[in-house]
């Protein structure tokens, strides 16, 4: 509820990263005969997604720190940004990626 609720990208983003905690246990307790490898597996997995997607949100405010002056993490503000086409397709393919990997999307499953 909190991802959905978030209007904060570090409310956001600490929301989504704990989604990770119960299904580490879910997984290495309840799993199947190689479930601790599993467990691990998972996590650095999905970690790697969530690296994308904390340099697509750094990024994100960097350029609209560059841009104002102002340091913030609320997306609200982030709409009145005009960002060129370039970094509007990089940052879409990280964040893609990002939730492609956490959600888990064919192919990244």
């Amino acid at each position: 509820l909190g991802v959905f609720c978030a209007l904060d990208f570090v409310l956001f983003y600490v929301f989504w990263e704990v989604m990770l905690i119960p299904m580490y246990f879910i997984i290495g307790i309840w799993g199947g005969p190689r479930r601790i490898y599993a467990a691990v597996k998972f996590f650095i997995y999905t970690m790697s997604g969530s690296v994308l997607m904390l340099v697509a949100i750094l990024v994100l405010c960097y350029l609209y720190y560059d841009a104002t002056g102002i340091v913030t993490f609320d997306i609200l503000t982030y709409h009145n940004l005009g960002l060129p086409a370039g970094y509007q397709t990089w940052l879409f393919l990280a964040f893609f990626l990002a939730f492609a990997i956490k959600v888990p999307m064919f192919p990244f499953h």
